[in-house]
């Protein structure tokens, strides 16, 4: 089968849609289908074509809008008009018969759809990943979903793939039709995320302290990813148990003010920040811990959870969207309320204070339940069963 993805963003970029992208197109291609991508320059990749992973990228400058004070993400607005004007041609080319985008913020997702409808007349899907409930962006993408989603995505689109069932709900709370929505969660390449009980990669950050555990967060360092609850946690943390080391894996705009804050707590000795790690030292990264910690505002369904539960981790998470589909409590992690900080504090000193015994027990259980319900072997196979229904 010939397929087009659409995306706004993609690798070298780093991030959620970029990474389900690179996935899917990836996976897709193993399968043995013809992928093409459509995406934006970024950084020093600013081929107009090229191979990857085994498929053909396309790629299309952008046109930035202007920051604007207290929006996040405004990334997502950004426009790519030759990409426009040059799909018609690609799609021809390549003889595409399914077309697939990512992400339902981004201009070339619902431009793409509109044209679709009007012109390429294609099965075509999107995948829509979780929605903000934090500042000024919440109330744009509520705004937009209650437009777009509903006028033009539900109405033109095959099929709107959803990364959780409350996700799904969500859309179904704006009168969208159910036959339209169906759910298939972000993946982890599960050959990949291999757990390595001999890595040391954290240690590095921190000599001589090889019996201390550490607990890792991976994300953005914004509102939506709840950092500061999880610093606020740590002074009471120590007190009940000292030998711990917390690593915080990110960058974003809220880095100086949770590092002042770490310094107004005093624990900086307890603390490291790391700006950036190759995704081919992630899977090291991770096997060098011991707890992964989320503790966001808001999420869909974080790859971060299914790349910790493909390496074993015991995951302390807040109870948010897609997280407890994935965590039941007490069997394979432990759920927290959001802005809680005495609940996760709390958490954090339980999944400390665990037993050989119980580690091993949650390791096996996330490991069986990334490769039973995340690996993008299972995924792909989810979609592929849409395209095929509906081409």
């Amino acid at each position: 089968m010939n397929i087009l993805i659409i995306s706004q963003v993609f690798p070298p970029k780093k991030g959620g849609v970029q990474t389900v992208s690179y996935n899917t197109a990836k996976f897709l291609s193993k399968f043995g289908h013809n992928v093409v991508v459509v995406t934006s320059k970024w950084g020093e990749e600013q081929r107009n074509k090229h191979e990857m992973g085994g498929f053909l990228v396309y790629r299309f400058k952008q046109f930035n809008p202007p920051e604007l004070s207290g929006i996040t993400q405004v990334s997502s607005l950004r426009i790519m008009p030759k990409a426009i004007r040059k799909l018609p041609k690609i799609i021809r080319k390549h003889k595409i018969q399914v077309i697939h985008a990512q992400g339902q913020l981004f201009p070339i997702s619902w431009i793409s759809t509109i044209l679709n409808k009007l012109i390429f007349k294609r099965p075509m899907f999107i995948t829509v990943q979780g929605r903000l409930e934090v500042g000024i962006s919440s109330i744009i993408e509520n705004i937009f979903d209650r437009l777009i989603t509903k006028l033009i995505y539900e109405n033109f689109l095959k099929k709107i793939i959803c990364v959780s069932d409350s996700l799904k709900y969500r859309l179904l709370g704006l009168n969208i039709k159910e036959d339209k929505l169906i759910t298939i969660p972000n993946g982890v390449d599960v050959s990949q995320f291999v757990k390595n009980p001999n890595s040391t990669f954290l240690e590095n950050y921190f000599p001589n302290k090889k019996d201390y555990k550490k607990v890792v967060f991976v994300g953005r360092l914004d509102v939506q990813k709840g950092v500061e609850y999880l610093i606020r946690a740590i002074p009471n943390v120590i007190s009940n148990y000292a030998k711990v080391h917390f690593f915080i894996l990110g960058n974003g705009n809220l880095e100086l003010q949770l590092k002042k804050l770490v310094k107004e707590l005093k624990v900086q000795n307890f603390v490291t920040f790391i700006d950036f790690i190759p995704l081919e030292k992630m899977p090291e990264f991770y096997s060098s811990a011991d707890i992964f910690c989320l503790p966001s505002i808001h999420e869909g369904f974080p790859l971060t959870i299914a790349e910790s539960l493909s390496i074993g981790l015991i995951i302390v998470a807040t109870a948010i969207e897609g997280v407890p589909e994935a965590i039941v409590e007490g069997k394979n992690g432990f759920l927290v309320k959001p802005k809680d900080t005495k609940d996760l504090t709390n958490k954090l000193i339980k999944a400390l204070n665990l037993s050989n015994e119980e580690i091993f027990k949650i390791q096996t259980n996330n490991i069986k339940l990334s490769k039973a319900k995340y690996s993008w072997e299972k995924i792909i196979k989810d979609i592929e069963y849409l395209y095929k229904k509906y081409s």
